[in-house]
């Protein structure tokens, strides 16, 4: 799954390039969720307020209320992970683009030929940058590696994210907090990382720090214990060998 936004004060623009989006992205079968926005406050207010993230974001300069350079720097301070392709009928803005760290810059009126080249050039990219996992929490941006998170852990709507601190021991996990849902970190994780399994409705563990796994529950690296649910054995036990190569572990 890709997550792309288009900001483009002119409405009908905007749609053609949403429909060039999608036909491009289904060439290769590529899912892409797409969100469209008139102007560059309202796309800073989804991604602050919202907390809306982002992959790539297809904008226009020239706009009344904020403009897409304005746009971009704003992102840019909030240390985001967003590759932006600028979209002009000007060229006359080339060299205050550089500050804002552009991926690439298409011309008005989009050439079909060179719109599929940007798009496909940015999917590798963002297919080789997906090794961090996302999440806001007070309305600032975090990422952490996968290969130092060790499990996510759910009590309520708080998702705790034990993770080894760079640089430290194994042992030394420390926690990061942010409101959510486990099933939709997993379904998130699922899509950038295959390396995690779900044992039980509060947990969803790496592979990487798994010690040992027993019948009923499985033990990590500093020592911490997770029981694994009953409904779930069968499936933790299988995904365990199948990342572990061991054939006929799982029955």
């Amino acid at each position: 799954m890709i997550n792309v936004a288009i900001c483009d004060d002119d409405q009908s623009f905007a749609w053609n390039v949403e429909q060039l989006l999608r036909q491009t992205a289904a060439e290769q079968e590529l899912e892409v969720c797409c969100e469209v926005y008139p102007d560059g406050s309202d796309l800073i207010r989804a991604v602050t307020e919202q907390q809306k993230c982002f992959d790539l974001i297809y904008l226009d300069i020239e706009m009344e209320t904020m403009n897409g350079i304005h746009t971009a720097q704003a992102l840019r301070e909030k240390e985001l992970p967003i590759l932006i392709v600028y979209i002009s009928g000007h060229e006359k803005y080339l060299k205050e683009l550089f500050c804002t760290e552009p991926f690439r810059f298409l011309s008005k009126p989009v050439m079909e030929d060179e719109f599929r080249t940007v798009f496909f050039s940015a999917y590798e990219r963002i297919r080789r940058q997906t090794g961090y996992f996302t999440f806001f929490y007070k309305k600032i941006c975090h990422r952490i590696p996968y290969n130092r998170i060790a499990c996510f852990e759910s009590n309520g709507r708080v998702i705790s994210v034990h993770r080894s601190d760079q640089g430290a021991s194994k042992n030394n996990l420390l926690p990061d907090r942010f409101y959510g849902k486990i099933d939709e970190v997993e379904k998130q994780v699922s899509s950038k990382n295959g390396r995690f399994l779900r044992v039980h409705q509060s947990f969803l563990v790496n592979f990487d720090y798994i010690k040992a796994i027993a019948a009923t529950e499985i033990e990590l690296l500093d020592g911490m214990r997770i029981q694994i649910s009953e409904d779930r054995r069968k499936a933790a036990r299988a995904r365990f060998a199948a990342l572990a190569g061991m054939k006929g572990y799982e029955k």
